[in-house]
């Protein structure tokens, strides 16, 4: 039986998914040969050489405030394998409208496709009454011109439209969203992706967004096809990696399967996943 809710300190963390999609191993292992992942990933992989890759997001409740961090892959696309999360928030009771804050980690497609809904004709946020808080950094690289004309229809339906929308929140650095909550800036994956540190009552968590797809990121230190600067992403894991075991904090990660909660730990020296 895996967690998919847990406190750390005061802080309630949920784990909310968009919807899941299978995955061949050599996109998310950049130059890893199929005899080193193979053995690694074991049970995971299915008899198709794939395995599952969750779009994942987490319900935060924090200080009063309700706080969802990144809004799945969404529907707008035919055949989406996304699609689930406003059905599964509202079978935790949670609106669209009780939600205060949406943190996007970045602005990749599975981690937008909620920010915004077409309503008459026009892209509106889908969380009326949230601040959208998005890295400053993230924010201008997606949104420049020839990044957008490269980066097709995601940006223009659910980032642009919070262009000059006052629910937009650009944020710099380790920006504190609550007393407990604070954007920790983790780029690799994008030039601007943060992950969510959570310090309440002694206990630490870091919601990490796509810094891992999945554990063997963290243990191994290897990287994505899809990271948009590799020599970064690998530094930021491995720093990243010694603050999770020297603090041991909770790791919560979207995109792993089934589980979504875990600990990095030193096992006989090495790195090593131990899933709740």
């Amino acid at each position: 039986m895996t967690t998919e809710r847990v406190t750390v300190g005061s802080v309630e963390i949920v784990s909310v998914a968009d919807g899941v999609m299978r995955a061949q191993p050599a996109f998310l292992f950049s130059g890893i040969p199929p005899e080193m992942y193979t053995p690694a990933l074991g049970d995971d992989l299915a008899d198709d050489g794939t395995f599952a890759v969750k779009f994942g997001s987490f319900l935060v409740r924090s200080s009063g405030r309700t706080v969802l961090v990144d809004t799945g892959m969404g529907n707008k696309n035919p055949g989406s394998p996304g699609g689930q999360l406003l059905i599964n928030l509202r079978r935790l009771g949670v609106r669209p409208e009780d939600v205060d804050v949406v943190v996007n980690t970045h602005l990749h497609v599975d981690h937008v496709g909620w920010n915004c809904t077409e309503r008459d004709g026009a892209y509106l946020p889908t969380f009326p009454n949230a601040q959208y808080w998005v890295s400053r950094t993230e924010w201008e690289f997606w949104t420049d011109p020839e990044i957008v004309a490269e980066e097709g229809e995601h940006i223009v339906r659910d980032v642009l439209p919070l262009k000059d929308s006052p629910q937009l929140r650009l944020a710099e650095g380790e920006a504190a969203i609550t007393p407990e909550l604070s954007l920790l800036p983790t780029p690799g994956h994008t030039p601007g992706h943060c992950s969510l540190a959570v310090a309440s009552a002694g206990e630490r968590a870091v919601i990490l967004g796509d810094v891992a797809h999945h554990p063997l990121h963290l243990v191994r230190l290897w990287i994505a096809a899809i990271d948009e600067l590799p020599r970064v992403s690998r530094r930021t894991k491995r720093a990243l990696a010694e603050r999770l075991i020297q603090e041991q904090a909770l790791v919560a990660a979207g995109h792993f399967t089934p589980g979504s909660f875990g600990r990095l730990v030193l096992a006989n020296g090495r790195r090593a996943w131990q899933p709740l």
